[in-house]
């Protein structure tokens, strides 16, 4: 079995985050959608776009019990890495939800040379609904304050509750 702690990742790269998922995929699966910035479309949006995430194939497979401990400082990358880790099976995503937020900023650069980071899609489920500021659902929601965490981790405690019981339920 498999703990992977994300709760403190705030971003990173899409890339390298589905070459590590692929390694827990048996098959392509769709795991996101997104909508670019169009300014010649009415909506300012361009149609969907699908993000598959297939078997990484020069890696080894990894077919047991996977837990993904996620928290509120996740968004960016490390939710399109939360949104991946769903389509696994024998995963589950166990902590709270993600902040809300991966709309793929993109550098502009300023008259007075300054580089703003601007969002350049709408970042969508694969059903196609908006996650922006509303974040990904757990598999397995624990809500917790920082106190939770002088004694114990109650979202380690339940993943590795799940990773080490074959009776339990995976998705």
């Amino acid at each position: 079995s498999l703990i992977v702690d994300v709760r403190f990742k705030s971003g990173g790269d899409e890339t390298i985050a589905r070459q590590f998922a692929g390694c827990f995929m048996r098959e392509r699966s769709l795991y996101a959608r997104h909508m670019s910035l169009d300014a010649n479309s009415p909506t300012g949006f361009g149609p969907p776009a699908e993000r598959w995430i297939e078997p990484t194939p020069d890696r080894p497979a990894y077919t047991g019990r996977v837990a993904v401990l996620m928290g509120p400082a996740n968004m960016s990358s490390a939710e399109a890495f939360l949104l991946m880790m769903k389509q696994a099976p024998n995963c589950q995503l166990v902590g709270e939800r993600p902040y809300g937020a991966s709309g793929n900023p993109q550098p502009h650069l300023l008259a007075n040379g300054v580089t703003v980071y601007l969002p350049s899609w709408k970042a969508m489920l694969p059903d196609g609904t908006v996650f922006e500021g509303k974040g990904i659902a757990p598999d397995v929601e624990i809500a917790s304050r920082p106190a939770d965490f002088a004694q114990r981790d109650p979202v380690l405690e339940r993943a590795m509750a799940f990773v080490a019981d074959p009776k339990s339920e995976a998705k």
